[in-house]
This record gives C-alpha cells, structure tokens and sequence, in this order.
C-alpha cells in the first residue's frame, strides 16, 4: 500500500477495502474477519438456513465462540450452544467451545484474530474494541452479521472522524476507566453517533494494550462506530508472536497510522494532570461524577470482570489493592470476580491473584459476560447497589431495580474491602504500580492455542448469482397506523428487550416482553398493544447491538419508530428487517407530538407523514435514502445484500 498523506487511519482503511460507494455515500467493505458468539448468531444461522442459503464467504475468516453464557444456564442457553456448535462443525469454522474460550473482545486479541488494517464485524456493541490494533471493527445485528457471513461484505454510512487527546500528567490512581468515561461525560451518549474516535496523545502512548482496550471498548457508548488507536511498539509488541508466524512485516503495520497531517471533523482535548477517579450515577454514561461524591454509598455487590476490565492487568490491581488493605472483602459485599478469557484466568492462578480473592472471601468464576448483562453469575435484586467494571449502567442492566456504578478495577476492589463507595489514595495506587508491571510480559502465541482447528484448504467462492435466482423477494410491510407516544430521551435496548430472554431462538417470543423494563404505566401498556407507530425521544435504540429490540417491536406490532435520533446499530437493525425508522427535526417533533394525532399515515412514494390536526390535514416531509427505501422494498437486507455480492463478483471486484 502506497503512503499518502493528509488521510486518517479510517480512511486508509476504507480506501484499502472499499468496494463501492451508495448513492447516500454508503460504503461496501470487503471483510477482514467476522466472528460470533452465540447469543446473536444462532438467528443468522436459522435465518440462513429457512432461507436455504446456508454458505460461508470463507471459513477461515469467520471465529466463533461461546462466552456470554458460560456454561449454558438453562435449556434455552443450550440450545443456543448447540445450533452454533454443529454450524461451525459443518463449516470448518474456528469454533471455542466451554473451556477453551473466553469472553470475546478479550479473546479476540488474545488468539490474534485481529490485526492492523483489519475491518471486521460482529453481533456485539463493543466490537468497537478491537480498533486498539489499528483495525475498523463495528458491532452489527445480527441481519447484518448474517449478510456479513455470506458474503463478506459490510455497508458502513458516511462517518465522521474525531480526534480524542489525552494529555498532561496521569495521577496514580486514575486509570483507564476513568479516562473513558471522562470523554462520555464531556462530549454525551450521542457526541460521537455515526462517528470513528480516534484515541491518541501522551496518555494513550503510555497506556499497556490492555488499558487500551478499555477506552476502544467503551467507543459505542458515546455512540461512535468504533474507536481506534495508533499502531507502535507496544501494539507490535503484543501481536508480535502473529506477526512472525503469519510472515508479516512490522513497517506494513505501521503504514495503517494516521499521517501526521490529518484532518480531522472534530478534535477533543483532555488534561488528566487534576483527573480524579470517576463513577456513573443513576442510569446513563453521561451522568459522570468523582467517586468523592459517592463516597460512604453502600454497596452489596462489587463485580470485577467483563470485556472492558476482566484481563489481566486488571486482576492484578484488583489483587494488589486487596492485599494492601488487608486481605478480606466486607462482610456485607459480595464480590464477583471474573477472568475474561480462560487464559487470564490461568495466569490468574499461576501468579496467585486466586488465592488473594479467594482467601478474602470472592466468588472466583470461569470467563462469562454473565452478569454484565444480567443473564447470569451475579444479577442483583431490587433495590440493590453494584459497583461494577462492566460498561453500561442502564436501568435494570444486571437486574431488574438495581444500580449500577461504573468504575475501574482499583475502586471496585477498594470498595469491596470498605463495604461502601471508595477509591484509594494516590499514594496507596502508587505502591500498586511499584509492585506489580501493568505492561503484562504475557502476548498472544501458540501456546495459547488449544483448539484442534485446521485452515480449511479449499475455500469454495460461492456463485452469488446464482444463490439469488433460487430467494424469494420481499416487500414493504406497510408502516401506517395507531401511534403510541414514549418521548422518553435514551431509551436503550436493554428497556425494549431485557437481557433474561435472549436465549430465546423465536422471533415471536420478544414481543411479548416488549418494552417490559420501561417506565410505562398499565394504562399505557395497553395503548401499545393496538399501536403500529411509536413515537419516540432522542437517542431511541441506544446500548447494545442485539437485534432482538427490532424484533420485540416487530413482534409487538411496530413497524414504524419516529424520533428526532437514533442510535446507529439500532437504525440499521430496524431497515434490515424491513422495519422503518424516521428521523424528524426538534421542531416537526414538537409540532407532532403537540398535535398528538392517533393514527398517522406514512407515505412512502412521496416520504411524507399524513395526519388529521385540529386545523385540518397536516404533511410532515422526512428524507429515507434510495438505498434504505430498496431495504424496505426488499423486506430487509439479506436479499439486497447477495445481489450487491453478485453485481460485485460479476464486475469482478469481489
């Protein structure tokens, strides 16, 4: 690849893997990688299969894992397990089985399943972590994940790119965590919708990959597509034993960097030099205040694990600052520990960590995403206050009338030993970094690798022309109807669909739970069930990838959501299935709502919404791109997206 000048580290990549560009300015990506897991993946592989289209773009580009439910906790769960571990057989497909696995943005890494200049998708929300290897990595649903299987190809909106500086002097007990949650509170849960963050400065030089990791992980809750970093020598350094065995050259990863004279939409700059230990407060990111502030708060449960601080180096803190304040948890505190990846959970026990949390009386757990979502291992009752390094703090996130407090490894631990909101002392993180190296010796290599996997030596292309002669085409559904009205601001998925059910494999099943977690009264729960529109607030969708939420909705009746904002993964879940969002400004929302009509009509030939006002008709214009109104038409994507395949393969760009 030919260095220019002038571009981002995004750009480099699009220009590398971009195999056309939409009318709307819509980008198809030639895949890296896609990998999976079996909570999203097991309806892209049903969906494939009724569609009888059950082909692979190529087995050895696609990893899959179990890991949110580890082991299966119930039949469900299971079944979830099953239906992924008979496909990956069946196509030769890297498959990490109860054992041999870990929770995936952890061991994605770990395994070297991601490289500089990669682009690679997933049926997750923090797919975005992955950008600290110098690689554009995104969280999809899971239509978009099934189209992304078959052929390889992803449709990514025009993004902006924004530039995130961390500066001045670290303080010793201000780590990772902080620094990303510093960032949401001051650009918002939205600030970075549609947009690429790109981590960089003095701090971030400085950072371990792991610490890394932590703010990558945490993009999308500022809404950004993905985050991404620079490639160095700590970069290389961590991928160094892939590198060799795959023959490639450090300089080439270099080249992914952005050029020193890129221009950027947006630039941030944040001093950390009088940064304090930060944690959430009530139910959003933004919502950000010193953990001072909660200070004497009591707790009945410390969790320390997750994607976005359950490696090593994050036991290791959590390890150190209990062993320096004496070695045993609060009576009153229970505390979760748990190793992201089989692997950690090996050093773990080979450095001793176990034993300092068992011996102070922590539950020590094999890797899972578990309670990060409330599925399992640690779900907190009503009324109960968690202290957590996990990444979201949404109502009834890890348990239906809990609370959840963000903060890093080094404050959860110290609030497990006092039983109430803490964080220790610089001087006593001091002593912490002194002990221990946070620039973990331990990097991906063979002896990592315990699966019995073997490259599949004849990929077969498959004929896309051909797959599309054998589908049936779709159509609109028709989006017209009563509306119900919940102008609640950030309504996430966790609100549409809470977690407890996605082990169910039927469609049909999420409706009846739709908005089950929401602040609706019983009155108002009956007006959803005859409505087919939902009117809605800023930011609706917001928080994980699951494409459940579509189907919830679907499934309940909506087909149709009007908001002034969307969340990005939530949009395009909802026109992947046919399903139709509508964007309206601040103003054409009030007047909507303030007119309050009960049935609206959508007319998709003239993109317009109709509706009877005390002053006579009224006609509200909203824009729908010409590729998003062929979704619609086509009565979602997977169909659009194998004839964009054999368009492609046909002009022989694929």
């Amino acid at each position: 690849m030919t260095k220019e000048k002038g571009k981002t580290a995004f750009r480099k990549i699009l220009d590398a893997r971009l195999a056309k560009t939409l009318p709307d300015g819509s980008m198809v990506l030639r895949l890296s990688r896609v990998w999976g897991h079996e909570i999203t993946t097991p309806n892209a592989i049903l969906d494939m299969q009724e569609r009888e289209c059950d082909i692979v773009f190529d087995s050895n580009r696609i990893k899959v894992m179990i890991d949110h439910v580890n082991p299966a906790k119930d039949t469900a769960s299971a079944v979830q397990g099953q239906i992924v571990r008979g496909w990956s057989k069946k196509h030769g497909i890297e498959f990490l089985d109860v054992g041999r696995n870990g929770v995936c943005h952890a061991i994605i890494p770990e395994k070297g399943w991601v490289l500089p200049g990669d682009i690679g998708i997933m049926g997750d929300s923090h797919t975005c972590t992955h950008g600290a290897f110098g690689a554009l990595a995104a969280g999809v649903g899971t239509t978009e994940l099934e189209s992304g299987l078959i052929t390889g190809l992803w449709i990514c909106p025009p993004q902006r790119v924004i530039r995130v500086n961390f500066t001045g002097t670290l303080p010793a007990n201000v780590f990772a965590k902080d620094l990303i949650l510093a960032l949401i509170a001051k650009i918002g849960v939205k600030g970075a919708t549609n947009a690429i963050l790109e981590f960089g400065g003095p701090i971030v030089d400085g950072l371990s990959m792991e610490a890394r990791m932590t703010l990558t992980n945490m993009a999308v809750e500022a809404g950004a597509t993905s985050g991404m970093m620079a490639v160095d020598q700590t970069t290389l350094k961590y991928l160094a034993p892939i590198i060799r065995k795959n023959g490639l050259e450090e300089e080439e990863m270099l080249r992914w960097n952005s050029d020193p004279d890129a221009k950027y939409d947006r630039t941030v700059e944040i001093d950390v030099t009088d940064m304090v230990p930060l944690t959430t407060d009530q139910y959003s990111l933004d919502t950000v205040l010193p953990v001072s502030e909660l200070s004497s708060k009591p707790v009945n449960q410390v969790y320390i694990g997750s994607c976005t601080n359950g490696r090593i180096e994050d036991l290791r803190i959590a390890a150190e600052v209990i062993r320096l304040f004496g070695g045993r948890i609060h009576p009153d505190v229970r505390c979760v520990i748990v190793p992201a990846t089989q692997h950690v959970y090996n050093l773990a026990l080979e450095e001793g960590l176990l034993e300092i949390f068992s011996g102070a009386g922590c539950y020590v757990s094999g890797p899972t995403c578990g309670a990060c979502l409330g599925m399992s291992c640690g779900v907190i009752a009503p009324g109960e206050v968690c202290v957590s390094t996990t990444n979201r703090n949404f109502r009834g996130r890890m348990g239906k009338g809990g609370m959840v407090h963000l903060v890093s490894p080094a404050v959860a631990a110290f609030t497990a030993i006092r039983g109430v909101i803490g964080c220790p002392g610089i001087d006593v993180c001091q002593k912490v970094l002194k002990e221990k190296s946070w620039h973990s010796e331990e990097y991906p290599s063979e002896s990592v690798d315990l699966t019995d996997w073997e490259p599949v030596s004849d990929v077969a292309i498959p004929d896309y022309a051909t797959l599309l002669r054998g589908m049936k085409s779709g159509g609109n559904k028709g989006f017209s109807g009563a509306v119900f009205y919940f102008p609640a601001e950030n309504v996430d998925t966790d609100q549409i669909i809470p977690a407890k059910y996605l082990t169910a494999t039927d469609k049909a099943v999420f409706g009846g739970h739709c908005l089950e977690d929401a602040p609706l009264t019983l009155e108002e729960r009956e007006k959803l069930k005859g409505a087919q529109v939902l009117i809605a607030g800023a930011n609706f969708g917001c928080g994980s990838s699951r494409e459940h939420a579509p189907w919830a909705l679907e499934a309940a009746g909506i087909w149709c959501v009007i908001a002034p904002s969307f969340a990005r993964i939530f949009e395009n879940n909802m026109f992947a299935n046919g399903l139709l969002c509508i964007t309206l400004s601040d103003e054409m929302m009030t007047e909507l709502t303030t007119d309050a009509p009960g049935v609206v009509e959508i007319d998709l030939v003239s993109l317009a919404i109709r509706y009877q006002a005390e002053s006579g008709m009224k006609t509200l214009p909203f824009r729908l791109s010409e590729h998003r109104q062929e979704l619609l038409a086509s009565g979602g994507s997977v169909r659009k997206m194998i004839a964009l395949a054999a368009e492609l393969q046909a002009e022989g760009k694929l």
